[in-house]
C-alpha cells in the first residue's frame, strides 16, 4: 500500500505529464495554423521559388513611369511580395543598385545583413518587438549587397520589397567570393569569413548578373521568363527588348523553350519583340542548343 509521500509524487508526476502532453498538443496546433497560414499566403499571393537568392516572391506591379537609370531607360520602381520560411530560411548575400525598402507585413523576427558600398556593415532584426531593438522597415540604399535569415523559433517572414529604380537584371548581382569576404571581414562581430561564407551560401565564388552582355530568354517548364538564371515578368521582358532594339541596328533574340507546352510563350514574346523593332527572333528547344 502506498504511503500519502507516495501518492504525492505519483500525482506531481501525472500532473507534470499531463502539463506536458497540453503544451506539445498546443505547440503543434499552432505549427498547423501557421503551416496552413503560410500555405495560404502562398496559394493567395502567388509566390514562387525565387532563383539563387531563394525564398519565394511575386511581382505585385512595376511602375508606368520611367526614369533614366545607369543601364538607361527604366520603370521608376516596381514593388514585390517577398517571404522566408523554415524551408526557405535565407536569401542569399545579393547586391542591388537601386534604393531598396523592405516592410513588414507578417511574421518574423529575421536579422538582415547589410554591407555597404563603403566598405562598413550593419545588422537589422526585422520583427514588431520594437522594445528589443527591432525594427519593421529596412531600407538598404543602391550599391548594397544584402542577407536575410529567419529566425530559428519564427514560422514565416512575409514582407513587400519596394525597389527604386525598378529591379533590372543590369543592376543586380547574385552571389561573393573572397574579394568580397576580405572587403567587409571583421567589421562587425558577426562578420566573420565563415559567417559571410554561409550567408553567400551556394553562390560563393560566382556571380549572376547581366553585365551588358546582350539580351536572350528561356521559357522553363513552368514557364517562367529566365535572363541570365534570373526571373522576369512580362513587363521586365519589354523593357529590356527595348534596350536591346536601341543597342544595335539590327538585334537578334534568341529565345529557347523547355518543353513544346512553352513553345507558345515564346511564340508570345516573338511578338512583343517585333513590335518593339526586333525583327529577327530565333526561337529553338533548349536541348537543342
Amino acid at each position: 500500500m502506498m504511503t500519502n509521500s507516495e501518492m504525492m509524487k505519483r500525482g506531481a508526476s501525472a500532473a507534470v505529464f499531463l502539463l506536458w502532453l497540453a503544451a506539445s498538443l498546443f505547440s503543434q496546433n499552432l505549427f498547423a495554423q501557421d503551416n496552413a497560414r503560410v500555405q495560404q499566403l502562398i496559394q493567395t499571393l502567388g509566390l514562387r521559388h525565387l532563383n539563387a537568392e531563394a525564398g519565394l516572391f511575386s511581382v505585385i506591379r512595376v511602375s508606368d513611369l520611367e526614369v533614366t537609370a545607369s543601364d538607361g531607360k527604366s520603370p521608376a520602381s516596381n514593388a514585390i511580395y517577398y517571404m522566408l520560411t523554415p524551408n526557405e530560411p535565407i536569401n542569399y548575400v545579393h547586391r542591388l543598385f537601386s534604393d531598396d525598402y523592405q516592410t513588414l507585413i507578417e511574421g518574423g523576427p529575421a536579422d538582415y545583413y547589410l554591407f555597404y558600398a563603403d566598405g562598413s556593415v550593419a545588422k537589422y532584426t526585422l520583427g514588431r518587438d520594437l522594445s528589443k531593438g527591432q525594427v519593421m522597415m529596412v531600407p538598404s540604399p543602391a550599391g548594397t549587397a544584402k542577407a536575410i535569415v529567419l529566425h530559428e523559433d519564427a514560422d514565416y517572414l512575409l514582407v513587400s520589397s519596394i525597389l527604386s529604380p525598378a529591379w533590372s537584371p543590369q543592376r543586380s548581382r547574385i552571389g561573393a567570393d573572397e574579394t568580397f569576404i576580405k572587403k567587409y571581414a571583421d567589421k562587425a562581430d558577426w562578420a566573420t569569413p565563415a559567417f559571410m561564407k554561409f550567408l553567400i551560401g551556394p553562390n560563393f565564388g560566382h556571380a549572376l548578373g547581366a553585365n551588358d552582355d546582350g539580351f536572350d530568354l528561356h521559357i522553363d517548364a513552368t514557364g517562367q521568363m529566365i535572363w541570365q538564371g534570373m526571373q522576369l515578368t512580362e513587363k521586365q521582358v519589354l523593357v529590356e527588348l527595348e534596350k536591346l532594339a536601341a543597342s544595335s541596328a539590327a538585334p537578334i533574340l534568341l529565345i529557347t523553350f523547355a518543353n513544346p507546352a512553352q513553345q507558345p510563350v515564346a511564340v508570345k514574346l516573338r511578338k512583343l519583340a517585333n513590335d518593339s523593332g526586333i525583327s529577327d527572333v530565333r526561337i529553338s528547344p533548349a536541348n537543342s542548343h
